[in-house]
């Protein structure tokens, strides 16, 4: 590693401040429990070289199993122990054999017999009744035999230690699970991840070697990659160039810059991937003989807490989701309730102009008849034209102030039905009448089919009388020498219930298909250029339309573009009124 490199030169700092630490694995402990000092001395001097696993022996010594029994209780990792049968009694080496095994319940040490008086303990019968890994007689345990107990001894106690420790280690990432996933603050998710990791790391043997105890978790949080929990020695350090150096080693991991050399001893880095990619690490340092079995099971917690990341983030973005939702439904209802309320105004505002604009025309209409009357009498003739003319457009007027009423009542909902029985051929005939003269200016030809048995009808007269009008008045207006078709019929149908229906079709202009939906909306018409050319509110068909469904009927419609169309009242021979 470079010579320059701030990591090098903290940890050498640190090194000089705390005493230099030489780690070195901790030796198998060994417990002899023999009457025989004899026995003690060749077995030290048969094991004082021997090594297994990179680890020596260390010896402990005992001549009654009560000796046995203090050490055991002091030095609860003793690996193997070599248990004489008779010492102070006959069977004192296999009653400390039922004491370590039963009321120790110490199943990891490992237990080899020597006797040297086998009738006192018979091989077959101790193998039997007793947890012991091996029964040798005193004489058969010479150098290499003793050597090849020993390694495979202190083999099985290693393997099992191996196997306890990965059994607490699952136990510990299944117990730990639950709570990664709890929904909590991310800081507070990554302090629980640095803890459980680093717990994970001191069980079993690695905790004998070296504590680790200091660790950092660097994570890309909203883009941006940065210390997100820090424990031991880091969590008193702050924009500390060693952290820094830490970070960049994380972002060029993250870049795909994997230069291992960047990585000071004895120091562990674990990717926290979602989907395959690194979303942050945890930096561990002490990490002493850590072997490929322990660090699968630092990395089995370290997916456990990336899935578990992978949860909260998703969480997180719901929720912030759902925030920003409910701003722009909050800024929706407010821009409603602020149409809604310009759209009241402006229906208060319609309705009242309306009723200020038709008290003095019908004042002017008034006075018109006045004059009419009197230019008749003094033979004014010349005059008469002009009066016309006043009336008629006078009259347009009072239709269009009436549609603006009728348009502001509808939307503030105060329009009402006033039904009464009626005959049908009545209203036809008031229709035609009024039709007819105005149809002849355009020199359109009228064709009224009406049957003379059509009957009677209960609905609202003046809201019938001005749908089918309207339907007539488009007619006339959109058409000019062609011919104007008023159909009128009645239906019984199988549920009993008659219907009416007002059909009025022309050869004019025609409507394009997808402006359909456009000619029921208030004050529309399909083409803006209408409105000058053939005049209107673009009330009409929206009044129409909602006069027939307030009567439970409606409006359907067959165009086609500079052929003509067809409108059609659907409205019931008796309308249901609500009480």
């Amino acid at each position: 590693m470079d010579a320059n490199n701030p990591m090098k030169k903290i940890r050498k700092i640190n090194s000089d401040i705390e005493g230099e630490i030489d780690v070195k694995p901790s030796p198998w402990k060994v417990l002899i429990v023999d009457d025989e000092p004899d026995v003690h001395a060749i077995t030290r001097l048969n094991l004082k070289y021997f090594e297994f696993a990179g680890r020596q022996l260390q010896f402990f010594e005992a001549t009654t199993a009560l000796e046995a029994k203090h050490i055991l209780h002091g030095e609860p990792d003793i690996a193997v122990v070599l248990i004489d049968v008779v010492m102070e009694t006959d069977d004192a080496g296999l009653r400390l054999v039922d004491y370590i095994r039963n009321e120790l319940h110490n199943s990891m040490i490992r237990l080899i017999i020597r006797t040297g008086q086998p009738g006192a303990a018979p091989e077959r019968y101790v193998i039997d009744h007793y947890d012991i890994d091996d029964y040798k007689d005193k004489t058969e345990l010479a150098t290499q035999k003793l050597y090849t107990s020993m390694r495979s001894t202190l083999k099985s106690y290693r393997d099992l230690g191996i196997i306890d420790t990965n059994r607490k280690a699952l136990k510990k990432i299944l117990d730990a699970t639950p709570g990664l996933y709890q929904l909590q603050s991310i800081n507070r998710f990554f302090d629980n991840v640095l803890q459980q990791i680093i717990s994970l790391c001191n069980l079993g043997e690695n905790k004998k070697v070296c504590l680790v105890n200091s660790g950092l978790v660097v994570a890309m949080i909203n883009q941006r990659l940065s210390i997100q929990a820090a424990a031991g020695r880091f969590s008193k350090l702050q924009n500390d160039p060693e952290i820094q150096h830490i970070i960049k080693i994380c972002s060029d991991r993250l870049a795909g810059r994997n230069n291992l050399h960047e990585m000071p001893a004895d120091t562990l880095l674990i990717p926290l991937e979602v989907h395959g990619n690194p979303a942050g690490f945890v930096y561990l340092e002490d990490v002493h003989y850590f072997n490929k079995a322990d660090q699968d099971l630092i990395q089995i917690m370290a997916n456990q807490c990336a899935s578990a990341l992978e949860n909260l983030q998703l969480y997180i973005d719901l929720k912030e989701a759902n925030r920003q939702s409910l701003n722009m439904l909050a800024v929706a209802e407010q821009s409603r309730n602020m149409a809604e309320a310009a759209n009241r105004a402006k229906t208060t505002f319609l309705g009242n102009m309306s009723h200020e604009l038709r008290t003095p025309l019908n004042a002017i209409l008034g006075y018109r008849d006045v004059i009419y009357e009197e230019a008749e009498e003094l033979g004014c003739t010349q005059i008469l034209q002009y009066l016309d003319d006043i009336k008629l457009a006078g009259n347009k007027l009072v239709n269009i102030i009436s549609d603006i009423l009728d348009i502001s009542q509808i939307e503030t909902g105060k329009a009402t039905l006033k039904p009464s029985e009626f005959n049908i051929s009545t209203l036809v005939e008031e229709l035609v009448s009024v039709v007819q003269s105005i149809i002849k200016s355009e020199g359109n030809q009228f064709i009224v089919e009406c049957p003379t048995d059509l009957g009677v009808m209960y609905a609202d007269y003046r809201k019938t009388k001005q749908i089918v009008m309207n339907l007539l008045s488009n007619a006339v207006k959109f058409t000019t020498h062609g011919k104007i078709h008023f159909i009128i019929s009645r239906e019984t149908y199988p549920n009993h219930e008659d219907w009416l229906h007002f059909k009025v079709s022309d050869t004019g202009i025609g409507i394009e298909p997808e402006q359909l939906d456009k000619i029921f909306e208030a004050f529309t018409q399909v083409d803006s250029s209408s409105t000058r050319q053939f005049g209107g509110t673009g009330l009409g068909l929206a009044i129409s339309k909602h006069f027939c469904q307030m009567m439970g009927g409606n409006i359907s419609v067959e165009t086609k573009l500079k052929e003509g169309s067809t409108f059609i009242a659907h409205l019931p021979a008796h309308i249901k009124t609500t009480t």
